[in-house]
């Protein structure tokens, strides 16, 4: 962890506790996004015209040409708000619009828009999980009402914690209460229905889990993860630099249910994807191995060269030290985005240096080239100061500014009436946004992955971009001849967007009843 202004906490990739399927907890580690998760989609360039906000700023009391009645110079134009390469959606009340809002759409209020950002902070097993989810909230909630609300209409959050085990209850509090739900994400998400669609619910999520939920009718999210399509250019990234290697690999994956579906998820992928051959599948337990040796030497007797574990960032160093004891290297180690995470670094010491990770968020490190990523620290620093940062804090803090965009444009092309009917219809529109640039680009609007990624490694006890670089030679451009490097740092490749056939969950509970 590193501090960051005003004592606010790094942890960059804090993923939610592995549940079972009958929803007991089997391994509660300190990440913070749900294992049946764990891995997002990234995207490859910037936002798309279609949600370009309309400009908020405010013209002075005097306009230029007329006769000023006081002794005072006239004031300048407002300068405009920017979030990243965002043009903020907050700010005050447009010019002969009074923004209204349903009160039977938002907990029978009209003074504000009220929505709910659900968490698991308050479980007793792993308190806080989450968490940075309530707090890019309460961040963006004090960030935008100091510009004047959403076109002058304050906004206020609800805290939908339903510390895993309560989804049921909170998702009563979020129909009786909250006009939407925004920036959050429940571990058990297949519970929200069927009172989700009862009550007309809508979500701009942080995050999403379950088949169900991911494929959910009136859901979106930053960084679509549908269970049915998923990017693998990480994958032909692994087979073009390790060629050799891919045919030689296995997956490592936790023995519950979540993990099992993400590991055949890969597998499918893969396969698709071409020139990787799976020699071992290792299950292991997920209240934790005895010894990993025999995983170790089960590996070394599969002639094992490349390895994808399934899981979370604790684990992984227990697998690599395990390695070290036997004296057997592989020739790459590549997980996803949750293991972008200091514990990694921090528990594994030099047994984890080269490990590969797979990202679909701007990295920390980058800030002071990355506006959007310093503007996310800087809002965390000034209104939750206290609260906890991490890529998934940045992912809640994109779904904000979707929402808040969403509701912007319904004032000003809903004659001034925000609706839950018009957010659904405005993000349905998007089919580029990266939060200003806290992410890869992705498409909400269809709830497609985009097909890019960016891989970093561990190197010298720190995380370090690997592919593509900011300044990419021919070399780099030619590793993968169907990628493009973008300016800002993003492998691109469509031909890697592929959509699975296997069967990963039940989706038809997450849609409306014809």
């Amino acid at each position: 962890m590193r501090a960051i202004k005003g004592h606010v906490t790094v942890e960059r990739c804090n993923f939610c506790r592995q549940t079972s399927q009958n929803g007991d907890v089997n391994r509660l580690t300190s990440l913070s996004l749900a294992t049946a998760l764990i891995f997002v989609t990234i995207g490859c360039s910037n936002r798309g015209e279609e949600t370009a906000p309309l400009e908020t700023s405010v013209a002075p009391t005097d306009a230029p040409g007329t006769e000023s009645t006081s002794d005072t110079t006239l004031a300048p134009e407002s300068p405009t708000v920017m979030f990243g390469d965002l043009e903020s959606p907050c700010g005050p009340a447009i010019d002969g619009i009074t923004p209204t809002i349903k009160a039977d759409e938002n907990g029978g209020s009209a003074d504000a828009l009220q929505v709910a950002t659900p968490s698991d902070k308050g479980n007793s097993f792993v308190p806080g999980l989450n968490g940075e989810l309530y707090d890019a909230g309460i961040a963006f909630e004090g960030w935008c009402n100091a510009q004047g609300g959403i076109a002058g209409m304050p906004l206020k959050v609800i805290d939908a914690d339903a510390k895993l085990f309560e989804v049921p209850v909170q998702m009563e509090n979020v129909c009786s209460n909250a006009f939407a739900m925004v920036g959050g994400g429940w571990a058990m998400d297949d519970q929200e229905f069927p009172r989700f669609h009862e009550c007309g619910m809508i979500d701009v999520a942080g995050f999403v889990v379950t088949a169900a939920k991911s494929q959910a009718d009136n859901t979106f999210s930053p960084l679509p993860n549908p269970s049915n399509k998923k990017d693998q250019g990480w994958f032909k990234w692994a087979v073009a630099a390790y060629p050799e290697a891919m045919q030689h690999f296995a997956t490592v994956y936790s023995d519950i249910l979540t993990a099992q579906v993400v590991e055949q998820q890969y597998r499918e992928g893969a396969a698709i994807i071409g020139g990787v051959t799976v020699v071992d599948q290792i299950p292991y337990s997920s209240v934790g191995e005895t010894s990993w040796l025999p995983i170790a030497q089960r590996l070394k007797n599969s002639g094992v060269r490349a390895i994808s574990l399934v899981g979370v960032p604790e684990v992984l160093p227990q697998l690599t030290k395990a390695l070290d004891e036997l004296g057997y290297t592989v020739d790459l180690i590549m997980v996803d985005a949750g293991f972008y995470a200091d514990v990694l670094i921090n528990n594994g010491g030099s047994s984890v240096e080269g490990v590969v990770v797979r990202t679909s968020y701007a990295l920390f490190e980058e800030a002071d080239r990355v506006p959007a990523v310093q503007d996310y620290l800087d809002m965390m620093s000034t209104y939750r100061p206290e609260g906890k940062v991490s890529g998934l804090g940045m992912q809640s803090a994109s779904a904000f500014l979707l929402f808040a965009t969403a509701a912007k444009n319904c004032v000003i092309n809903n004659n001034g009436q925000i609706s839950r009917a018009c957010i659904v219809d405005e993000v349905s529109k998007v089919r580029e946004w990266s939060g200003g640039g806290l992410h890869a680009v992705a498409s909400p609007g269809n709830n497609e992955p985009s097909p890019c990624y960016q891989m970093i490694t561990i190197k010298d006890a720190k995380f370090t971009r690997l592919y593509p670089p900011l300044n990419p030679t021919d070399a780099d451009k030619a590793l993968i001849p169907t990628a493009t490097i973008t300016e800002d740092g993003w492998a691109c490749d469509k031909s890697t967007l592929v959509d699975l056939t296997g069967d990963y969950g039940d989706v038809s509970i997450g849609k409306i009843a014809k």
